[in-house]
């Protein structure tokens, strides 16, 4: 991943981690489209573990999120 690509992860990632996620930690994108299609994106870099409403954060996101 370029330094580009990675600074655009780092911004869906931190705002999921702010709009989507509940004190639980459980990442909900409330049917909306833009929420979705975050959570499509995080999974295929391994962040979360699904794309569905409950999913959670992976140890790579989990450390990901860290170092943001």
């Amino acid at each position: 991943m370029d330094p580009r690509e990675r600074r655009a992860l780092k911004a869906l990632a931190l705002m999921a981690q702010q709009y989507l996620e509940h004190e639980d930690g459980m990442l909900d994108h409330l049917a909306m489209s833009a929420g979705e299609h975050a959570l499509k994106v995080l999974h295929e870099h391994g962040l979360v573990d699904g794309v569905e409403r409950g999913a959670k954060w992976t140890d790579k996101g989990q450390e990901f999120l860290r170092r943001c």
